[in-house]
């Protein structure tokens, strides 16, 4: 229970609204630069390429239903999702925190079929997938990728 309040509180500890946590993810701030050059040996430029690699799982237009764990705040997938107006969206995690940002982060970009809740750590899953999605059949495979946000 220990690791998974950390994991919880995480966001707060980072000055929940403020965009530290963001910043360091997409290393877009100045201290979330230093905190990518020092933490985990990245620059703006590994960063976009990690972030592009990561979304390349996701076809450009897919418009089936898909599960992101964990969500956080949104910052690197609801500017995709809001792309793809036909997905069904669940997004699940941790922190609450977390979980209200991307929920207004998903109401803010008009993002309709986006469904958030806070994962449950009374009742642990018997499985995960490292990709989820159910897409009616369709090979998306052939389709482009989604775009991601400029460098």
């Amino acid at each position: 229970m220990k690791r998974h309040n950390e994991i919880k509180n995480a966001y707060r500890s980072l000055g929940g609204e403020s965009t530290f946590y963001d910043g360091m993810v997409t290393c877009s701030t100045l201290p979330g630069k230093a905190v990518c050059r020092l933490v985990w040996n990245m620059d703006k430029r590994k960063n976009y390429h990690y972030l592009k690699l990561a979304l390349s799982g996701i076809p450009q237009g897919f418009s089936g239903r898909m599960l992101e764990v964990p969500v956080g705040t949104g910052v690197l997938t609801m500017p995709v999702y809001e792309t793809l107006p036909d997905a069904d969206i669940s997004c699940l995690d941790y922190s609450p925190d977390m979980m209200e940002r991307a929920k207004r982060q998903s109401s803010d970009r008009n993002i309709q079929k986006l469904h958030a809740a806070l994962r449950d750590s009374q009742k642990p899953y018997d499985a995960a997938g490292k990709h989820v999605s159910e897409s009616g059949g369709k090979d998306h495979r052939k389709h482009g990728r989604v775009p991601v946000p400029e460098e």
